[in-house]
């Protein structure tokens, strides 16, 4: 009986997952408002009123999808908090994750902001929370604790400094792509923030 509920249950999980990337490539390719819950259905080989069995509306499901990513996005950043690497490297490579996670999946983004910020919606709130902060914090406090980063500075503020970069790039209008900009602005802020050998300049 529960080997048959966990099928039943991976087989409507795999369901979901397929209507909602069937939707999305008819968002991307006709529009939102274009695209009918009939036609994502006919596509998904489902009837039309199973697609609210799955999802309350066409919106929901870019709310799905993005979480989907950034939870993705998110596992990769603990497995690199955790793991040999050292701080510098970590932020590093944690700024690479989301930066490639935001480059690969802009248009998305783009659907999800310009719904979420409609006025007349009720939920305005971004899906990942403040996983990316809890994350940088303890990369941070483990560089300077290992000595590797300067002590004099508080970790609050470094934290909120590397945050402000990855929401200045998300919004930058200058002619580079999403990963070089972050790169440039990130080897710039760890110039202050890594620990220097006395008297090197």
């Amino acid at each position: 009986m529960m080997q048959e509920m966990g099928r039943r249950e991976r087989k409507k999980i795999q369901t979901k997952k397929t209507i909602a990337e069937i939707a999305l490539k008819l968002f991307f390719s006709k529009g939102l408002n274009e695209t009918t819950i009939a036609e994502i259905m006919e596509k998904a080989a489902l009837g039309t009123g199973t697609f609210y069995n799955y999802f309350e509306s066409k919106e929901t499901i870019l709310k799905y999808c993005l979480a989907e990513r950034i939870e993705n996005a998110k596992q990769t950043c603990e497995d690199i908090k955790t793991s040999t690497l050292n701080a510098t490297l970590k932020l590093s490579q944690m700024l690479q994750a989301v930066g490639k996670t935001h480059e690969e999946n802009q248009l998305l983004i783009s659907l999800y902001m310009k719904f979420y910020h409609n006025p007349d919606k009720g939920d305005k709130k971004a899906p990942h929370g403040e996983w990316f902060k809890e994350i940088l914090s303890a990369i941070i406090i483990e560089g300077q604790v290992k000595n590797e980063f300067r002590k004099d500075i508080p970790p609050e503020i470094i934290i909120e400094m590397f945050s402000g970069i990855l929401q200045s790039t998300m919004s930058s209008k200058l002619e580079f792509s999403f990963i070089a900009n972050i790169n440039y602005k990130h080897s710039l802020l760890l110039e202050g923030v890594i620990k220097r050998n006395d008297g090197e300049v």
